[in-house]
């Protein structure tokens, strides 16, 4: 799914349902929308396309949220990242908020949060 017009976000998440719903979410908040499944396949996409917020799941199987956070900074240096985790603990949030990550938003993820998360990251800065 890729809209026109609009800041361009990366959002990887594992859950296709998840991945649906967060991107259409962006999409009508006006956002280009590159999805990814994975945290390899989205760090491909990150090397292969200009991108203005990238938005990725903690928990998901082979490369985590962190570490794709991690990754994405050493590809990307001054792309915003927006962290979702299903982990409210607040030791899970500072320790993500250490890896680089602008944003750390908890599931279920309210879409005028998710909205206005990225709006906050693609505000000149």
């Amino acid at each position: 799914m890729v809209a026109e017009g609009g800041a361009r976000v990366l959002l990887i998440e594992d859950d296709e349902d998840n991945r649906e719903l967060m991107g259409e979410v962006l999409q009508d908040a006006g956002y280009q929308v590159l999805l990814a499944a994975s945290g390899a396949a989205g760090l491909r996409t990150l090397a292969e396309h200009s991108i203005d917020v990238l938005v990725t799941d903690v928990g998901m199987p082979g490369m985590g949220g962190l570490e794709v956070a991690r990754a994405a900074k050493e590809i990307a240096p001054t792309v915003p990242v927006v962290l979702v985790t299903g982990y409210a603990e607040r030791e899970d949030i500072a320790r993500a908020r250490g890896h680089e990550v602008d944003a750390v938003l908890v599931k279920p993820v309210d879409p005028a949060s998710l909205t206005a998360a990225v709006d906050q990251m693609v505000k000149p800065r």
